[in-house]
Order: C-alpha cells, then sequence, then structure tokens
C-alpha cells in the first residue's frame, strides 16, 4: 500500500508500506476504504509541529471496514493504527 510521508517542512512523498497482520489476538486488520489528511497534518507539512519528525505517516481520516481478525477491540485497534496517536 502506499503512505503520505512527511520529511520535513513542504518535503512529503509517496512510500510503500507493508501489509499488516495479526499480531496478538485482539487485533484485527482493517481495509482502508478512503482516507484523507486533516488541518492537523496541513501543519505540519508546513513544519508547524516541531515534534513531528521525518518518516511521519500522515492522513488519520480513515472510514476503514474489517477483513479479518477480533471485533472485540475493532475501536481502539482502528485509532491505535490508523488514528493520529500511531
Amino acid at each position: 500500500m502506499k503512505a503520505l510521508v512527511y520529511h520535513g517542512p513542504a518535503e512529503k512523498e509517496w512510500e510503500s508500506k507493508g501489509d499488516p497482520g495479526i499480531e496478538r489476538p485482539t487485533d484485527a486488520v482493517v481495509r482502508i476504504d478512503t482516507t484523507t489528511i486533516c488541518g492537523t497534518d496541513l501543519h505540519i507539512l508546513k513544519g508547524d509541529v516541531p515534534t513531528v519528525t521525518e518518516g511521519r505517516t500522515l492522513g488519520h481520516e480513515a472510514a476503514p471496514s474489517r477483513t479479518s481478525g477480533s471485533t472485540a477491540n475493532l475501536r481502539r485497534y482502528t485509532w491505535r493504527r490508523c488514528g493520529s496517536r500511531a
């Protein structure tokens, strides 16, 4: 899959990322049907958020659907893996 990766103010690249996998019994793999960046990502791209370092994957506004794994912690998993708290 492709991801938008931050490499410094005004520097970004589309990069290939590996497919996710099940690591724990509570994990779930989700398919991201669509995603986008938000205002926070725009501030990051401008260099306004100094705590964000090079290599951060941008885009946390996602519309996922489960493809395999546990549904017990799907909401937490989706936020942890796809959200800005990752």
